[in-house]
Order: C-alpha cells, then structure tokens, then sequence
C-alpha cells in the first residue's frame, strides 16, 4: 500500500511539474531572478520599466539590446553620442537610435536582414547569449561563427547558469542571470580581466560594489549587522518604484548634521547615513540611524518625525504626512518623500522579516 502511495504521489508531482505553463519559473528561480535584477539595478546595469523588472515575459530584441548596453556601462556614451544604423523599422521614440546605433556601430548586434531589426521580435535565449559573448569581446574563429556555436562558447567560459532557460520561453528574468553571470566572466581579449574589473576600472561603480551586488543578489543582507552603506544599497535596489542611486548621494551624518538631516541634536547613535539627491532642489531623503543601545526606540522615531523640517529644501517640500518612520530593533528609518515613503518603509520592514 505504501509503494502505491509513493507511486500516485510521484505521478501527481510529475503531473503538476508538466501543468506548469511554458516559460514559468519555479519559485525559487523566480526569486533569483528577482533577487539578481535587484543586484543589476544596485549595479545601474539594469532598469525595470513603470511595470516594474517584468521578468515573466520575453524581452524584445530591442530590449535586449538596451539591457547589453547597460551591461557595459556604456548608456551614457551611447546617448551622448551620434550613431547610425541602416534599420528602416528601428523604434522612433526618444533614444531608440542612439542605443540601436551605437550597438550596431560596436558590433554587438546584426539585423534580422540588411534593413530590418525587427525591435519587436522575442529575443531569444541564443540571440541574447550570442550578443553577451560579442560584448565580452568574443569573436567568430575557426571554429565556427559565435551565432553557431553560441552555447559551447557560452558554457566555456562559464556563462550560462544552471537556473536559466537556453530553449523556448526564454525571459527577462533569464536575461538577467545571463548578464549578471557575464559579470563573472573573462574578457575575451586574451587578458585575465573580468568584465567586473574592466567596469571597475571605467568608474561604472566602486570597487566595493560587486560585493554589495552579490548580498544583494544572494539575499544575504542583515539589517541588524550590516553596514548602512550596504542596508541603503539594497533598500534601493529592492524599492518597486524606479529610483536610481546615480540620482543619490550617500553621506554619512556626524554630531552636527544630526538636526538637519534627522531633526535632533539630541538623539545618541553609533553610526547613521543620508541618502539625498544630488540637485537639492528635489524633495527626498532617506536616513539610517543605528541608535545607542538602550535607546527608547519608539521615543527617537517620534521625535524624529517631530523635529526634521520638510521643507528644507530650496522651494520645494514633503508633505507632513509623508515624513515617516520604521524600526528593525536599533536600526531606525526615516523616510521624506511625496510618492514612495510607504514603498520604503514596506520594503525596509520586509528586508527585517
């Protein structure tokens, strides 16, 4: 009776496995892929739309070629510049040539004939990989053009992680562990460089960053003992709204900025940070204060709220209502924004969980 039993228990499994819609992750590997998009984004390689990182869908060969860019650190030079492409059906909404052209200039990308593009198109998991490997410098050989043997290069050097999808169903969140596992790999320039370092060394982000992405992408981070640098990144790089820390500055708060940035002179803490814009004239910060402890938790917040000005910023403001508060044991937020201060505090409280 127990063999039948094990038997139909099998069967039922093996049932629900093959009722699983095409292109459907499991729900750890769904949230990998969700855990690695934030890590991209912390990176500034990968951006969602006002739709969030949509992952479950395919991305279109003009997405693709977007996120490529961005995966090189090269979106700035690619907008700031002028590129020509031979495409007559390439998208016409603002920015679309300068991405387009540029890949199409460097290389990285082919038509689907001598004046097509076909933006639209599903990109699949071989288009995506053969653009990664011409990215990290990699180049048809004797051996056969990189579109032909596009997965054997990939598994040489590592490329392909175990969780992604190499046939049909091929999706964003796929993309997205492809381009973070191309982090990891060796140019293929002869050299031993990584694309992490060569992204490094471009100034794309801090040295200390890829550690940062990798708590991030591994769901590792600790609010009770990481550092507020580390707990900001992620906090950021969690949020379902589009904010970017190339828009932020991080800074710590000394004695003398407590009143400022927190709204007291008086609170006793062992280390805080602030996270504000660059151009002063938007109304955001995002504070970290790690309290003393023995501190009265529940005290520090409400004075907080009570003291910190919000409108201290140059002819713009927070509403009252939108200054606001949370705690994960000593670690205190302070949130003043008009459209994302719940978004923080939801996404703060769920990193303690």
């Amino acid at each position: 009776m127990k063999k039948i039993t094990s038997l139909l228990l099998a069967l039922t499994l093996c049932l629900g496995l093959l009722a699983l819609p095409a292109g459907a992750a499991s729900e750890d590997t769904a949230a990998r892929m969700q855990h690695t998009a934030e890590a991209l984004k912390y990176l500034t390689l990968f951006r969602g739309s006002d739709k969030g990182f949509e992952l479950d869908r395919a991305p279109t060969r003009m997405e693709a070629v977007i996120m490529l860019v961005r995966l090189l650190g090269k979106e700035n030079e690619a907008l700031a510049g002028e590129w020509s492409h031979p495409f007559t059906d390439a998208p016409t909404w603002q920015n679309a040539a300068e991405y387009l052209g540029y890949a199409y200039e460097s290389g990285l990308t082919r038509g689907t004939s001598a004046t097509t593009f076909s933006p639209n198109a599903p990109a699949s998991a071989r288009e995506c990989v053969t653009l990664t490997l011409r990215a990290l410098g990699y180049a048809d050989s004797q051996e056969g053009s990189l579109w032909d043997r596009w997965e054997a290069q990939a598994n040489e050097i590592g490329l392909i992680p175990a969780a992604m999808t190499t046939g049909s169903g091929f999706t964003r969140g796929d993309a997205v562990l492809l381009y973070y596992s191309a982090l990891s790999c060796v140019m293929g320039n002869d050299s031993a460089a990584r694309l992490t370092d060569v992204l490094v060394e471009n100034g794309v982000f801090a040295p200390e960053a890829p550690a940062i992405a990798a708590a991030i992408a591994e769901d590792t981070i600790d609010p009770a003992s990481d550092s507020l640098e580390t707990v900001m990144a992620a906090l950021y790089a969690k949020l379902p709204a589009d904010l970017s820390r190339m828009h932020t500055i991080v800074m710590p708060i000394d004695a003398e900025g407590a009143d400022y940035y927190l709204g007291t002179d008086t609170l006793s803490f062992t280390e805080a940070v602030a996270s504000e814009p660059m151009m002063m004239a938007q109304a955001h910060s995002v504070c970290l204060v790690r309290v003393t402890p023995g501190t009265d938790v529940q005290a520090a917040m409400d004075a907080m709220r009570a003291g910190v000005d919000p409108q201290k910023w140059i002819c713009v403001g927070v509403d009252p209502e939108n200054v606001r508060t949370a705690a994960i044991g000593d670690l205190i937020l302070l949130v003043l924004d008009n459209r994302h201060s719940q978004e923080f505090i939801d996404t703060f409280l769920a990193m303690g969980a």
